[in-house]
């Protein structure tokens, strides 16, 4: 199943929603990525700011092994 999930290149046609989400999911989680490690380095409490991060990742890999790349739904 994985070179399945590594080789998945998407030849149908998606809606530009699609494309919006995983845009807005990515930004979420850089964003959430920079809140933790701000908080990480500042030795704040890191407990809700690891478990948002952690799940936007889960969410975003989960979206890429459905759907395959962002790049491959700007074609």
């Amino acid at each position: 199943m994985i070179p399945f999930y590594l080789l998945h290149v998407t030849a149908v046609a998606h809606s530009e929603n699609l494309l919006w989400t995983f845009l807005l999911c990515n930004i979420f989680v850089v964003s959430s990525g920079i809140v933790f490690m701000y908080r990480l380095f500042t030795q704040k409490k890191v407990r809700i700011a690891g478990i948002t991060f952690g799940i936007a990742i889960a969410i975003n890999y989960v979206l890429i092994a459905i759907y395959g790349d962002i790049f491959d739904l700007l074609e």
